[in-house]
């Protein structure tokens, strides 16, 4: 078709495959439309249409799992119930055995992803079919989350699971999918790259869409690019008698070549796949290096990498001859034809890989063109794997005879622009320090100059508007204590997943926290309060007005005037270590580790991280305490219970780790979860 016609085209072709339930060519064919030269806008809202419906089934996929999960003989290692003295409040603790087990930081480089044996078994006994059928939907409630940037708070737990099951339904065979779905499974993935895009957006800074998007995309490749590696390494090689160029009529035999001749059916499907993403990465350098921190249960790719190169080392590219289009052979013969690969002519006009450096060649007629088209892969491979040691920053290597990674395991990704990144919340919750430090006399200046009647006004108006709604929550919340006075027993039902930590675990139990923080069950997050107090606590400043005690943390109730220097300097030390170790999470964009305001606000860094809370009622607990109380999205109507005294059932996503009495005192009146970190360590298993 016409270059001016092809997003129409496409997006025929995306209505053709929607009523016959084949939903990976439906989403294919609407990106493809969407990135064309004359793009088919209208291709988003059916695009938001098959991304709900991938979501709906997902989540009951996810609920059924679930079900059978808790419904089998767990026992007490799964649910454990605590009662209150009183008898009237019940918790019930669900460890999350559902949830992908992630393998830590440090091992993030290895080939093999440590997960549940549970999940190993469940994907092993499904059928070819179920597991593709199983693969798409994940695949595509991931991409759903990319595009409508709703739910990115499960993102990585969702694209762990594309990744498990992608190398699963590999081993069945890529016939299950075909070469064809290959190329679309790796189109959507480059489409995805190019839609997290903002415009405006500079060139150097990368925004957390952007990164995850890369990251799923690098982490499927390097997916293929094992899968390819391993069946390199199955295929015989032979010695195969090499003419040398120099000295004519002397030959020098190469033992233990493979021929292209001889590469399977399944190294065949996947070669084109392999191929266009390598051309993207040649077309795209920035997109990926330097390199974006990995997905969990990600292979490391550069490792990937550096063991396919060593593989192709071994393959006799040169089995069919190819002439590139300015050789003299090429020009004006007869007997050569034009090498058309035909996944090049499948993303011919696709944005995307615009940018990716094509060189036509030519073969003689009379060869077989498939196995000429698998030369040129692989040639197009050999270049680009050498561009990869060719890098400023090198991530590839040539050592000790063989090829490496020398890439970064823990990337450093280059801080944004705060401004750009910060939204109206945010901005009202962050005080920039470089403000903190003007004096007086230039503070009121600027406000003197900036001052108007308008100003005022609209000042006094979200004021008043703010009072308003805190009497209406003030209102919500003594409404919920009135029905919980009239009787009747509480039900807790708690599903760990996003743990607060308070700065007294920082100090006290920091390896603890790294122990939960590398597991990758659970999201840490960190009050904005506490990165400050650890903050004063490492300069060595008494910014809260009390002495040191235990833990670094206090109100003028518990502080301990007492204390002696070299205690005062060893919660120093630890304060610094937990910054240090806090700053290092978040320039690596640690998918595990949050930040947040006490207004609620997520912080994508913590480069400025001085809050104004003089407008907040109670202590610095109290602020710990309303970053937990952002994760529980009680309604009135579950705090009424079915009968007169019968049983209220909550949930909590959420717990407070704290080993402060006050402030676990404080939690339990709000029905926030609360557990020192030592126990909740040996309750889940973790270490």
């Amino acid at each position: 078709a016409p270059v001016e016609s092809r997003g129409y085209c496409f997006f025929s072709s995306s209505h053709l495959s929607h009523p016959q339930k084949r939903k990976l060519d439906a989403v294919y064919y609407y990106m493809r439309s969407l990135a064309a030269s004359n793009p088919i806008l209208t291709a988003k809202e059916s695009l938001m249409s098959l991304f709900e419906e991938a979501k709906r089934k997902a989540e009951q996929l996810e609920r059924r799992q679930r079900q059978e999960l808790e419904g089998g003989s767990q026992g007490p290692e799964v649910r454990s119930r605590r009662k209150g003295n009183d008898g009237a409040r019940v918790e019930i603790w669900i460890r999350p055995s559902g949830r992908p087990t992630v393998t830590p930081s440090s091992q993030r480089g290895s080939s093999e992803c440590s997960r549940d044996s549970e999940q190993d078994g469940e994907l092993g006994s499904l059928s070819a079919t179920d597991l593709n059928k199983r693969f798409i939907l994940s695949f595509l409630h991931a991409h759903g989350k990319l595009f409508t940037k709703v739910g990115m708070e499960s993102f990585s737990g969702v694209a762990s699971h594309v990744l498990q099951e992608f190398k699963s339904l590999l081993q069945h065979g890529p016939s299950l999918l075909g070469c064809t779905n290959l190329l679309q499974i790796i189109t959507i993935n480059m489409f995805a790259i190019h839609n997290a895009h903002r415009r405006g957006e500079e060139a150097d800074v990368r925004s957390v869409l952007l990164e995850q998007s890369t990251a799923l995309g690098l982490g499927m490749f390097a997916v293929l690019v094992q899968r390819c590696t391993d069946l390199l390494k199955e295929t015989p090689a032979e010695p195969v008698s090499m003419t040398d160029g120099e000295e004519e009529g002397k030959t020098e035999e190469l033992e233990g070549m493979v021929r292209i001749s001889a590469f399977p059916q399944d190294l065949r499907e996947i070669l084109p796949s392999v191929k266009v993403w390598s051309d993207w990465m040649l077309g795209h350098p920035d997109e990926w290096n330097p390199p974006p921190c990995g997905l969990e249960c990600s292979p490391d790719v550069w490792k990937c990498l550096a063991d396919l190169c060593n593989v192709l080392a071994h393959v006799d590219h040169e089995e069919v001859p190819l002439y590139k289009v300015d050789s003299e052979e090429s020009e004006g013969d007869e007997e050569l034809a034009l090498l058309q690969l035909k996944e090049d002519k499948l993303l011919a006009g696709f944005i995307p890989l615009l940018a990716a450096p094509q060189e036509p060649c030519y073969t003689d007629r009379q060869t077989d063109m498939a196995i000429a088209a698998d030369c040129k892969r692989v040639t197009v491979l050999k270049y680009f794997l050498e561009a990869l040691c060719g890098q400023e920053e090198p991530l590839l290597a040539f050592k000790g005879g063989k090829y490496i990674s020398v890439a970064t395991s823990h990337p450093s990704v280059e801080t944004r622009s705060w401004k750009d990144s910060l939204t109206e919340k945010e901005v009202d919750d962050v005080i920039l320090e470089g403000e903190l430090s003007l004096s007086p006399s230039e503070g009121e200046e600027d406000f003197e100059a900036g001052d108007s009647e308008n100003d005022i006004r609209e000042l006094k108006a979200r004021r008043h508007a703010l009072a308003n709604e805190l009497a209406q929550q003030q209102k919500r919340r003594d409404k919920i204590q009135a029905v919980l006075q009239t009787g009747g027993q509480l039900e807790l039902e708690v599903r760990p997943f996003f743990l607060v930590p308070d700065t007294n675990g920082f100090i006290d139990h920091l390896e603890d926290l790294k122990k939960l923080l590398q597991c990758g069950s659970y999201i840490i997050v960190v009050p904005l309060i506490v990165i400050t107090e650890l903050d004063g606590l490492a300069k060595g400043q008494d910014t809260f007005g009390v002495g040191v005690g235990s833990g670094g943390r206090g109100t003028s109730s518990r502080g301990n005037f007492n204390v002696s220097a070299p205690h005062i300097r060893a919660v120093q030390e630890k304060a610094r270590l937990a910054v240090a170790f806090l700053e290092k999470g978040f320039e690596a964009r640690e998918p595990c580790l949050r930040a947040l305001t006490s207004r609620g606000n997520q912080l994508e860094s913590i480069a400025f991280r001085s809050e104004d809370t003089s407008g907040q009622q109670g202590n610095n607990d109290d602020v710990i305490l309303s970053c937990c109380l952002h994760y529980c999205k009680d309604k009135a109507k579950e705090f009424t219970p079915s009968q007169r005294n019968g049983t209220v059932k909550l949930q909590r996503e959420v717990v407070l780790l704290t080993d402060d009495r006050n402030l676990r005192v404080k939690a339990l009146t709000r029905n926030v979860p609360v557990r020192d970190i030592p126990s909740f360590l040996i309750w889940s298993k973790v270490g």
